[in-house]
């Protein structure tokens, strides 16, 4: 787990440092870097996530690879559903917002087709893997 935490640091400096030119997508994987406030800390938080488009916004998955707990950044969002979002070069506000019911179900078989990982993350665990929404609300910079 550390080498991981290691790795999600150095992706998102260079995501950063080269204003999103490099690291926007890992092993073909489209990525988006999202900013969100600590729960307990009141600090910005970044998460770099897999992204997949959702009717002119883009949706995440809460997989945190398959564990039986929820990733640190959805509980950031459900507490404090604004985020900021940069995706390749742009950067925008957000609203989170969790899909359920019948639209995941509708969603769910093309965030797969995208990415076959997250069946494995939904295999590993008993937890339903939350998608969520970034609704965008306005463009940054």
């Amino acid at each position: 787990m550390a080498n991981w935490k290691h790795f999600t640091r150095l992706h998102t400096w260079i995501f950063r440092r080269t204003g999103g030119r490099l690291g926007a997508s890992l092993g073909g994987i489209p990525m988006v870097f999202i900013d969100t406030i600590g729960r307990r800390s009141g600090l910005v938080r970044t998460a770099p996530v897999a992204w997949y488009p959702y009717e002119g916004d883009i949706t995440v998955v809460a997989s945190n690879n398959g564990q039986d707990h929820d990733p640190d950044w959805w509980l950031n969002l459900k507490e404090q559903p604004l985020a900021e979002i940069q995706l390749g070069t742009e950067r925008y506000r957000a609203r989170a917002e969790e899909i359920t019911g019948p639209e995941r179900e509708a969603h769910w078989p093309e965030i797969v087709r995208r990415n076959p990982l997250q069946r494995i993350h939904q295999a590993r665990t008993r937890r339903i893997l939350p998608v969520v929404r970034l609704r965008k609300l306005e463009r940054l910079r």
